[in-house]
């Protein structure tokens, strides 16, 4: 069978990569470099514990409050029409606690196979950074710190396997040296892991050149009509709903922006959350500090403002303690994609043989990558649905 996928990050990369291992013919389309999109300058989590979906009981309201201040991790452009509120309004009404609740247990169940998953990758052949040191919520009030100990507690009753410690200020900064004196207490998950996000979708593209496969870069594809192949794949991020046109549902870009640097501070030994700063720090090979946040809701727009990786880096002074950028290696800014029930969408396109989609995975897509490149070989391969894709299909939008 011959796959066309249309989308060269890591959920595209991972499709190709299961699809290829069980004996498709793969030609990835991705209309940039791979891996240069929202896979590019993101922390690289594999982070099953912090896999809530964004919609939950009070977020709206907490988010808007937040705009007011000056670093606001979260800005929406007025100009944004008709889509966007469908989207708030969709948003809204996954917010309830039953919706919160079922969109976290089918997300974490999802999650179980991730660690698992990444080393089999690595038995494969792929290539790529992985740092297995767990990751540290950091907060600098009572209440900072209770909102994700509260977050971690409810993924572990979800079915999280952790495990997960709340700790003290001085137990955090004896875990990790990089945190500062005005850190009052913490949420520690040592589990979790991270990766180099680049390295993944570098490796994944060179393990599919090697075993086969093509990769086609530069390559942007304007109608799936001209693709020749059994089975498409839209595995697109941001971009995905104008390739499905009728097909597509309520999705909105989420840019996030993030630095990567050298310092001549202490750098984190975690992955680090930086609670009220609403900011992800990770610890590179080469003494590189990446630091990544904001949620700017402004559609498709890739345009790189330096003030909001000024309020990346301010968010973060408070929590650690000597870090300041010194040589920057990369200022980015990408776009995550983000369905307005805030879970992916992923399984085949209804009245429409042969399509199929990847997308919206937001802030998931390291952790859940493999998992779905795997379900989707299955769907496609083997004609079936799996049980665990149902709260993910298309048909719950319709």
């Amino acid at each position: 069978m011959r796959v066309a996928v249309v989308g060269g990050g890591v959920v595209g990369l991972s499709c190709a990569f299961a699809l290829r291992r069980a004996g498709a013919e793969v030609t990835v389309y991705e209309r940039g470099r791979v891996g240069e999109g929202c896979s590019r300058g993101n922390t690289g989590w594999i982070c099953p514990g912090l896999s809530a979906p964004l919609p939950a009981p009070g977020v709206m309201g907490g988010a808007l409050r937040g705009m007011l201040h000056r670093d606001s991790p979260l800005v929406i452009s007025p100009l944004l029409g008709p889509s966007f509120l469908r989207w708030s309004w969709g948003f809204w009404r996954a917010s309830t606690r039953e919706r919160y609740r079922a969109g976290l247990e089918a997300t974490v169940a999802l999650t179980k196979s991730a660690f698992a998953n990444y080393d089999e990758l690595r038995a494969a052949g792929v290539e790529f950074e992985l740092h297995s040191t767990g990751m540290l919520v950091a907060a600098l009030t009572e209440p900072g710190l209770d909102e994700y100990a509260a977050m971690l507690s409810e993924a572990e009753e979800a079915g999280y396997e952790g495990p997960v410690r709340v700790i003290s200020g001085d137990e955090a900064r004896e875990l990790d040296p990089a945190l500062s004196e005005a850190v009052i207490g913490g949420v520690h998950a040592p589990s979790e892991r991270y990766v180099r996000p680049e390295s993944v979708s570098n490796g994944l593209a060179a393990w599919l050149r090697a075993n086969g496969g093509e990769v086609e870069e530069n390559a942007a594809v304007e109608s799936l009509d001209d693709l020749e192949a059994d089975a498409v794949v839209v595995a697109a991020g941001a971009w995905s709903g104008e390739l499905l046109g009728e097909s597509r549902f309520p999705m909105e870009a989420a840019k996030g922006y993030s630095i990567t640097a050298t310092s001549s501070g202490t750098l984190p030994k975690h992955a680090l959350y930086l609670s009220e700063g609403k900011v992800g720090t990770s610890t590179f090979d080469g003494d590189l500090l990446r630091i990544a946040g904001i949620f700017d809701l402004m559609g498709i727009d890739e345009t790189l403002k330096p003030k909001r990786i000024d309020a990346i880096v301010r968010s973060s002074a408070a929590f650690l303690k000597d870090w300041v950028p010194n040589e920057i290696e990369l200022e980015w800014a990408g776009l995550r994609p983000y369905p307005s029930d805030g879970l992916p969408v992923i399984g085949s396109v209804p009245g429409r043989e042969g399509l199929y989609v990847a997308t919206g995975h937001g802030r998931m897509g390291i952790t859940l990558g493999p998992i779905t490149g795997k379900l989707v070989a299955r769907v496609i391969l083997e004609n079936e649905t799996p049980r665990e894709l149902e709260p993910f299909r298309i048909e719950r939008f319709a």
